[in-house]
């Protein structure tokens, strides 16, 4: 039997407010392709990007494809997106009063410079945790230049609520094959609040460890890895805004490598280790660029280590702003780690 699709399936979009700029702009969606593509509307060359039917992307054309691709970055749809909602702002709110309320200034250049500005001109940015700064120049000469906090709801465009509810789409759409899964660093010994979160990785004679004799290197190895001996699933309590609850199971490498694409860093924590062997622990996936943490704790059952197989038991707490998982584990301290064994 065959199932028969509709010839054109309906386009999402990934927030109300793409919605909106859509419909203010009278985009087509139906002919948008899927990946990056660059449409013109109302006399304005834009950027917008569709991936499985939804719209994840509409904003000005300031940036190409090429620099896009070269410095991956969540400032480039950024800065599309928001200067385009400064042109076609909600009603409820002036440009002003958006720039006033985000706490984003112009230091060089005005709202009406944007108009200037060319996708082959020079660009560069950069971000001290607190605040971002974009410039564009030309022939040497700075052109614009901007700056606004390092805050995830402004630069993704979607409010908490928006995000936790993609969340769990996200982590079940990322592709893991072998080529996504980078080497290993043996050397790799970061650390974040304190020393109690470690990226740090355990080897014996160049390979990861992944033995009972040493639960709490290797729970370390396979919740950082997508290397470590074994296969493993991950069933999430995702805790959400209002305490809302949501429940799936997901491959634990699509978790690992979905941190990775989003620009998340790995750290790993013990918080206490069973006289049987049982592992409860702490994962912090870290985005610096968008100021936010997902905070995973975690159940790794020395069944699960013995047999190098098995589902973990988890509870997710999605895009908690950095300032709060400090505050949260001012005081967290980890287990002492039964055994540690050398590079």
């Amino acid at each position: 039997m065959m199932a028969v699709l509709p010839a054109t399936a309906q386009v999402q979009f990934r927030t109300a407010e793409l919605q909106r700029l859509a419909t203010a702009l009278q985009i087509d969606t139906a002919t948008l392709p899927e990946g990056y593509s660059h449409p013109t509307a109302n006399g304005l060359h834009l950027t917008v990007y569709v991936s499985g039917q939804t719209v994840s992307h509409i904003g000005l054309h300031l940036f190409n494809d090429e620099l896009r691709a070269i410095g991956s970055s969540p400032v480039f749809d950024f800065l599309e997106r928001y200067f385009l909602q400064l042109k076609y702002p909600p009603t409820v709110k002036t440009a002003q009063n958006m720039t006033r309320d985000d706490k984003f200034r112009f230091t060089t250049g005005t709202l009406a410079t944007i108009d200037a500005v060319r996708p082959t001109d020079d660009f560069a940015f950069s971000n001290d945790n607190h605040h971002y700064t974009a410039t564009w120049s030309r022939d040497g000469q700075p052109l614009l230049a901007v700056s606004f906090p390092v805050e995830y709801e402004l630069i993704s465009g979607e409010n908490k609520i928006e995000a936790e509810e993609n969340l769990q789409a996200d982590i079940q759409n990322t592709s893991v094959s072998a080529s996504s899964l980078p080497q290993d660093d043996a050397s790799r010994n970061d650390h974040y609040l304190d020393d109690s979160f470690s990226n740090r990785l355990y080897f014996r004679k160049s390979k990861l460890v992944a033995s009972s004799q040493h639960p709490a290197e290797t729970a370390a190895n396979i919740m950082l890895s997508t290397h470590t001996k074994g296969a493993y699933d991950i069933s999430v309590t995702q805790i959400s805004y209002g305490f809302r609850k949501k429940v799936f199971q997901i491959p634990l490498n699509k978790w690992i490598t979905f941190c990775r694409n989003s620009g998340c860093q790995l750290y790993f924590g013990v918080e206490n280790i069973e006289a049987n062997g049982d592992i409860s622990a702490v994962v912090l996936a870290v985005n610096e660029a968008e100021n936010y943490n997902h905070v995973l704790t975690v159940s790794i059952t020395a069944d699960a280590i013995a047999r190098h197989e098995g589902t973990l038991e988890a509870r997710l707490y999605p895009y908690v702003p950095t300032h709060n998982v400090v505050n949260m584990f001012a005081t967290y301290r980890k287990s002492s780690p039964k055994t540690f064994v050398s590079r």
